[in-house]
């Protein structure tokens, strides 16, 4: 906090310091000009110095995880299998998820949420429930990011999570360490199995995982005139910017078998129909995680 005020400080001094040359030359408007001018050149010369170094630095700032405000973002038309991921895998990973724990969560709805969820599942959490009518399958998902955006329910939130109930949070290590990071805004999966950590710009982002700066989007984000073959499409082009910048991280290690949904060996995020008769999964499992 100390270096972050010290910082501050010193550069409002070196704006003063140009300002104040600056209306010393106008005013006078003798010799003394030329230093004049050159004392404020040297003070905006040390103003974009410190600007880098600034942007350099918070490429390495890390905030604490108690200091990050996030919000689970379950999207769902609710058929009776997506209640039972609920049901039956959802305590366990919120219990085994330092990240989860933490999580406010917002479900957006084409049907009323069984009513012990907030007890059984979501007990003791911040929970809010949006409902719409079903569009269709791309359509929906689409709808959801362009509801959230332009009624601003991702307000106040640092980070946002995308997942419908049958993707299932495993591991968090790696979620957070980039949540934790200044440097990234967006971390995703990609559809074409891409061996890479950012800036893939030929990347087809996958939308039934991902996390986000919500800082990232704008409330007409989602309203483009531009029609998208399907959400991912949508998603990849929303979110260039952030690769262009190499602020993205992915999920490495998927296996995705051309169907876009994220699975691999070693997947910290897993969307799997099979793996709900395992639930509930204890940290670490399911072991194989290269499953449909």
């Amino acid at each position: 906090m100390v270096s972050c005020m010290a910082k501050s400080l010193r550069r409002w001094l070196l704006v003063q310091l140009a300002m104040t040359e600056q209306s010393a030359c106008d005013i006078s408007g003798n010799m003394q000009c030329a230093s004049t001018e050159e004392t404020m050149q040297t003070a905006q010369s040390m103003l974009a110095v410190h600007r880098l170094s600034d942007s350099h630095h918070q490429k390495n700032v890390q905030i604490p995880l108690e200091d990050i405000r996030v919000l689970l973002f379950i999207t769902t038309h609710l058929p009776p299998e997506h209640v039972e991921f609920l049901q039956k895998c959802w305590p366990g990973l919120i219990s085994n998820s330092a990240l989860l724990q933490r999580a406010d969560v917002l479900f957006y709805t084409a049907q009323e949420l069984p009513s012990d969820l907030n007890t059984t599942v979501f007990q003791g959490k911040k929970l809010r429930v949006e409902h719409y009518e079903n569009p269709g399958y791309q359509a929906g998902a689409m709808l959801a990011m362009e509801a959230a955006t332009t009624q601003g329910w991702f307000d106040h939130y640092d980070w946002v999570i995308r997942v419908n109930p049958d993707v299932l949070i495993l591991d968090d290590a790696l979620l957070i360490k980039n949540m934790m990071d200044l440097g990234v805004d967006g971390i995703f999966a990609d559809c074409h199995d891409g061996n890479y950590t950012m800036g893939r710009s030929e990347a087809l982002v996958n939308t039934d995982f991902f996390a986000i700066r919500p800082s990232q989007f704008s409330p007409a984000s989602f309203l483009q005139s531009k029609e998208y073959k399907n959400a991912e499409f949508q998603m990849s082009d929303i979110v260039k910017g952030i690769i262009k910048n190499q602020r993205d991280r992915w999920i490495p290690g998927t296996n995705m078998h051309g169907k876009c949904r994220v699975h691999g060996p070693k997947v910290p995020v897993l969307h799997s129909h099979t793996v709900l008769s395992q639930c509930p999964l204890a940290p670490g499992q399911p072991v194989n995680r290269d499953i449909e």
